[in-house]
């Protein structure tokens, strides 16, 4: 467990969860059982779920008060904006990780995260590999996360733009310093927004090679969104033009990618795609994704 408490931790891990009975306690228990040599926190959301959720982010705080602060939401306020925001605007460390209340965390992971940030000043983000759970059982890792030079890798904000789920959600750490950032009115955001904001000026890269937490896949894969948060990524790119126009580039392709793969597979939203692809339009872009399709192929497992 942590080390004693001096008042202020050096890291928060951020909890959000809403209807996760059958699994907020793993979640929660591979948190507080983390060894570190320093003090940490784990503030959990409980977004007024209707099944057991909240009895047993209860149980926890009421059983592990100097770690666990449990923010209840007195109505639904909706996951992938609200709550999110809500939890990551409390947290007090100088490092901020997050964690979905489904997943979890496996030994040594906080100890690694923060140890790369104290090390590495130019890193603003650091991910780690997750292994990925199936519902059968299943447990299997993603091909970039077998990269031989995954450690080696960084990612600034032009690669994070063009592609996107460079890390898992639920390996994510990074300095508060780069919590805060501009949010445009009129669209969703959603934590791609948040990555490419938040890696700043540095980059973004992975702990290493050892596995430190377990994502669990919920059916036979990851869906691939419905109308509204596709509709937020095409608003995103076009936004993220106009806010960095010197990844012009990175933007279009990644709307050409998602149009291509919506046209490839039938669905209504490559018009979305279109539009944004258009609004965004660079010449290199097919050049560009041709080029990545290699990289592009090799993240598809691994979220």
């Amino acid at each position: 467990m942590n080390v004693p408490s001096s008042g202020t931790p050096k890291v928060s891990v951020c909890v959000i969860t809403y209807n996760q009975e059958p699994y907020i306690a793993q979640c929660l228990q591979s948190l507080v059982d983390q060894v570190t040599d320093f003090e940490f926190e784990v503030i959990v959301g409980e977004d007024c779920s209707t099944d057991g959720t909240r009895a047993v982010v209860r149980e926890y705080a009421e059983r592990y008060p100097h770690i666990i602060r449990p923010i209840y939401q007195e109505k639904n306020i909706g996951a992938g904006v609200h709550n999110f925001l809500t939890v990551h605007g409390a947290a007090r460390g100088e490092y901020i990780a997050h964690v979905d209340g489904d997943d979890y965390a496996l030994p040594g992971k906080l100890q690694a995260q923060a140890d790369v940030l104290d090390a590495d000043p130019g890193c603003n983000i650091v991910f780690h590999r997750m292994l990925l759970l199936y519902q059968d059982g299943r447990l299997e890792e993603g091909p970039l996360l077998n990269a031989p030079d995954v450690a080696s890798l960084r990612f600034d904000r032009g690669d994070i733009i063009q592609f996107m789920a460079i890390g898992p959600h639920s390996s994510k750490m990074y300095r508060k310093s780069h919590r805060d950032y501009p949010r445009p009115p009129g669209f969703d955001v959603t934590d791609y927004f948040a990555n490419v904001e938040q890696v700043g000026d540095g980059y973004a890269r992975f702990t290493g090679h050892e596995n430190l937490g377990v994502y669990r896949i919920m059916g036979n894969g990851i869906a691939a969104g419905g109308v509204r948060p596709r509709k937020a990524l095409a608003d995103t790119f076009v936004h993220f033009t106009a806010r960095f126009p010197r990844y012009r580039l990175q933007a279009n392709t990644a709307a050409l990618t998602y149009l291509v793969a919506d046209l490839k597979n039938r669905r209504p939203t490559w018009r979305l795609f279109l539009g944004a692809w258009l609004r965004t339009f660079h010449p290199l872009s097919p050049v560009c994704l041709l080029r990545s399709l290699g990289f592009i192929n090799k993240l598809k497992k691994s979220h």
